[in-house]
């Protein structure tokens, strides 16, 4: 059981298990110090349905520099620097809010380069949602809000050097699924898209013709789709077999995974403890992996089969991946809530 969290601008891969941070570069494990001490993680966590249960280790982890990373906790954000294992006393994001990703921004005009992550809540009143821009250690400041009534959560920001905007995705339900463009450090922030489920994206990228995005949309179909960064349109790159929350940037690659989840809507307390049942756009019981770029098309290249434990209690079915850039040539991912691999560090290579 090993959580890949992030990668080091050096290549160095930093993962979580049972209390633990350890560093990997390559195969080769090259440091290892406790994070934790507490009963729930060093002990509960070695029962793999108990740790998935509870929600336990690091949601998710972004590098600042050669020697720190971000660490995403429960609703705490700390710093740990990975050479000395000292940790930082911790920033509150508030009742239940925390990043579902973070986004490293450089050289985007009006933006100041730092770390930025959007608010990821529970909140069906659409109150209103905030981003956050890291300022210092344990510091950080907003620089945005959604107003009351705008969205009900950020999925992610994406930073677009080619044409010097951010892109931030919004969901989840009828207008609050959107694409929105922002310039000139948040001084506007325009509604490209929206109030339809083919905008409603966990995983986007800014290429050089335009984005390339896949949709979350647990109750409608979903695809691989590439929108037109002036005109808005998009067109239908490859279908996939369900909601992507997850994805990487591999070499030249793009990677999705797509989701094992129910429909996520007017849910009851006994159907969310004990629900099995697909949301109608999940085609089958299988986690799938995707590769591919615009010029040579998409293809699933992996998949694994979604254990019979409820979707809600114990986890949705998906492949997780660490932040940062991968140039190697090994695809490194952790499946969550599947029959062979649940939990474990995965690594695919193409064939030669």
């Amino acid at each position: 059981m090993l959580s890949p969290l992030c990668y080091m601008p050096d290549g160095k891969l930093v993962c979580y298990k049972r209390g633990s941070i350890i560093v990997l570069d390559g195969i080769v494990e090259i440091r290892r110090f406790k994070l934790f001490n507490t009963f729930k993680e060093r002990y509960l966590s070695r029962s793999k349905l108990l740790y998935r249960f509870l929600r336990l280790g690091v949601r998710t982890a972004i590098s600042i520099d050669t020697n720190n990373v971000i660490l995403s906790i429960g609703n705490m954000l700390y710093e740990l620097n990975i050479i000395t294992g000292n940790l930082s006393n911790g920033y509150y994001c508030g009742k239940g809010i925390r990043p579902l990703a973070f986004t490293k921004l450089s050289g985007i005009r009006g933006f100041k380069d730092s770390i930025y992550f959007g608010g990821y809540l529970t909140n069906t009143d659409k109150k209103p949602v905030n981003i956050y821009r890291r300022v210092d250690k344990d510091f950080w400041e907003i620089v945005y809000t959604f107003p009351q009534g705008a969205i009900n959560h950020i999925h992610n920001i994406v930073t677009d050097t080619y044409r010097q905007c951010l892109w931030i995705l919004t969901g989840d339900f009828d207008e609050s699924a959107a694409i929105w463009k922002a310039v000139d450090g948040f001084g506007s922030v325009m509604k490209v898209a929206g109030n339809d489920q083919k905008y409603r994206g966990c995983v986007c990228f800014a290429a050089p013709e335009g984005l390339i995005y896949a949709t979350d949309a647990p109750f409608a179909d979903d695809f691989i789709y590439f929108m037109n960064p002036i005109t808005f349109e998009v067109k239908e790159l490859y279908p996939i077999h369900g909601s992507c929350i997850y994805g990487c940037k591999w070499k030249e690659k793009y990677v999705f995974s797509s989701t094992v989840e129910g429909d996520g809507r007017n849910l009851k307390f006994f159907e969310f403890l004990l629900s099995r049942k697909r949301g109608g756009g999940i085609k089958d019981d299988y986690v799938h992996l995707y590769s591919g770029s615009l010029s040579e098309g998409f293809n699933e290249i992996y998949k694994e089969k979604k254990d019979i434990l409820p979707l809600y209690t114990f986890q949705f079915g998906v492949f997780k991946f660490p932040c940062g850039t991968n140039e190697s040539d090994t695809l490194c991912f952790q499946p969550v809530a599947t029959n062979n691999n649940d939990l474990n560090l995965m690594a695919y290579k193409e064939e030669a």
